[in-house]
């Protein structure tokens, strides 16, 4: 049977002293930044797992929070929203880019010895290593629906409505869905959903051969790219669209481009919508009709939830949900 990795196997590999791993992993000495980043990449390597983690034998509190993320971008204003609540409460956030479906970030918020995670990425960790934070108490807040957590989610329900709405008003008959996530991931989103239900509603066309989605492995793809050659073959094989709902503003550019290069006018031969609204977006021409949501509260949201578990609160309610509003301008 295979030995337990102990702390002297990482003190080896790291190459420090034993007392040194247990220092920057406890922080009960100053120990230098660059030895440990080496600590915790040998950390995450062999897989270390004392019982440090649990909170029942820490010897000391990290007041240490790890945000999983896609992508940086539109970050700025969410991480804004967590920082100023962290701060307040005295906690410090690390920022881990969780990009890959062939990855599994466990390690790396271990190695930080996280006390609280949230999670903003599509890709976390096996549902073996989730349940260990579970069981540890560690306090973990969702974005992406389906973990049996805390979660913080946003509904576009009353977004998508009034965006169909407007395209009734405008005398839209078809309406296309970009999405640089896979089929699986969009289907439970509350776009998606929405979409299906209010252009049924209001009669304007919508069917699952007019949704494009990004099938590979991770979400590095250029999304501005990607909404260019998605609206390349949806207009390629079907001319009758006049309508163009992109899940965030960048696919929107990609859209812009391929539409400009082929001679069609925005908003007079096809609508586009966005989501996220970039401050870039009303720059545009024509500017960019979007969603929008309070990213900053959305981020209060989140790191409110973590202390709150952290601070053992039984009234905290389960999930918590933010709507998201349409912003018409001038591209619908």
């Amino acid at each position: 049977m295979k030995r337990p990795i102990n702390r002297n196997d990482v003190a080896k590999r790291a190459g420090v002293a034993p007392s040194t791993v247990s220092h920057a992993m406890n922080g009960t000495k100053f120990v230098s930044e660059a030895v440990k980043a080496r600590v915790f990449q040998a950390v995450k390597e062999l897989d270390y797992e004392p019982n440090l983690l649990a909170k029942s034998v820490r010897v000391s509190s990290t007041r240490q929070i790890s945000v999983l993320i896609s992508a940086l971008d539109n970050f700025d204003e969410f991480y804004r929203g967590m920082y100023e609540v962290a701060f307040e409460a005295g906690y410090r956030l690390s920022v881990i880019i969780a990009n890959d479906k062939r990855a599994d970030y466990y390690g790396d918020c271990y190695a930080y010895r996280s006390e609280g995670i949230v999670n903003m990425s599509r890709f976390f960790c096996s549902e073996q290593n989730y349940r260990k934070f579970i069981e540890h108490e560690i306090a973990v807040v969702n974005v992406i629906s389906g973990k049996d957590s805390f979660e913080v989610s946003l509904n576009y329900a009353p977004a998508i409505e009034a965006f169909v709405q407007d395209l009734k008003r405008k005398n839209r008959s078809r309406v296309a869905f970009i999405a640089d996530t896979s089929k699986t991931e969009i289907e439970p989103d509350t776009r998606y959903i929405a979409m299906r239900y209010y252009a049924e509603k209001y009669g304007v066309g919508f069917e699952e051969s007019l949704l494009r989605c990004f099938e590979e492995n991770t979400v590095t793809l250029n999304p501005s790219e990607f909404g260019y050659r998605s609206i390349a073959d949806i207009l390629q094989n079907r001319s009758d669209v006049d309508a163009v709902y992109c899940v965030n503003d960048y696919i929107a550019m990609g859209v812009y481009k391929y539409l400009f290069e082929i001679g069609k006018k925005i908003p007079q031969d096809i609508s586009v919508c966005g989501c996220d609204n970039i401050l870039s977006g009303e720059y545009t021409c024509p500017a960019l009709s979007t969603m929008s949501v309070d990213r900053a509260e959305f981020g209060r949201s989140c790191m409110k939830s973590i202390l709150s578990q952290l601070h053992g609160d039984k009234n905290l309610e389960k999930k918590r949900i933010l709507y998201a509003s349409y912003l018409p301008r001038q591209s619908v």
